[in-house]
């Protein structure tokens, strides 16, 4: 009885052991180490292609601007086609988003749930176009992990706005870069997005190409970077405002 003792205290304190060394690192270090890897510049710039799908055929190409700064200031416009040029949201901190539509020459602020619909038919919203930040709204929790990747479970912080209650987050360990994403709104999944191609430019690191698609609908929509700069101060030059929105 003794020696059975023994033998159960040693595998209680091996599979502890073994435990603790899976999740040396917590969930929500590894979400906040995938958005600092996306965000060292000091800013961006990127031109990029849009490709709007419905069941699988391709509907609809535009190219859209996007201005970018940390998580949090962000502004996004269409410079093609015609039908939605000059279209474009901006967010700031304090989770404040404004969108300005040239037919009305108004910038409008975005309020509550209006942030989840989709931005100008495409399968992102206005929330999630041009931007990667989820740790402000999200708790994060390792679900699996193997030599390769980590599997996250984000669960919705009481205070958060956002209509998804949990998403299911695939990482890369090497860059702790983020393959896949998937979203899920009253139990159901509702839509994923996959990343498709990453590139290393100098020190930093950009989602190059991805697919966001809605699972209901049959839809996709995916955002290809054609050109992209780093570091042009934007700040100073005004980009972040209400007025180089309506510009």
């Amino acid at each position: 009885m003794k020696r059975f003792l023994i033998y159960l205290t040693l595998i209680t304190f091996v599979l502890l052991g073994l435990v603790g060394l899976s999740y040396a690192i917590s969930g929500d270090e590894v979400l906040s180490r995938v958005e600092a890897s996306l965000t060292k510049q000091k800013d961006q710039e990127s031109i990029v292609e849009v490709i709007l799908y419905k069941d699988g055929k391709v509907k609809e190409k535009r190219e859209m601007q996007i201005w970018a700064k940390g998580k949090e200031k962000r502004l996004v416009k269409f410079i093609s086609p015609e039908s939605v040029k000059g279209i474009g949201v901006l967010s700031l901190p304090d989770d404040k988003m404004y969108v300005y539509l040239p037919a009305y020459q108004k910038v409008r602020a975005i309020q509550g749930s209006a942030k989840d619909q989709n931005f100008q038919g495409t399968d992102f919203s206005y929330r999630e176009i041009g931007e990667f930040n989820y740790s402000s709204s999200f708790d994060a929790k390792i679900v699996s992990e193997n030599d390769k990747e980590y599997v996250l479970e984000l669960t919705k912080k009481p205070s958060s706005d956002w209509s998804y209650e949990r998403i299911i987050m695939t990482v890369d360990k090497n860059e702790f870069l983020p393959k896949k994403l998937e979203m899920y709104e009253k139990g159901k999944l509702k839509k994923v997005l996959d990343v498709i191609e990453t590139k290393k430019i100098g020190d930093y690191n950009v989602l190059y190409h991805i697919k966001m698609s809605t699972v209901a609908n049959n839809t996709a929509t995916e955002i290809i970077t054609k050109d992209i700069k780093f570091d042009q101060n934007l700040d100073a030059k005004g980009v972040f405002t209400e007025r180089f929105l309506s510009k």
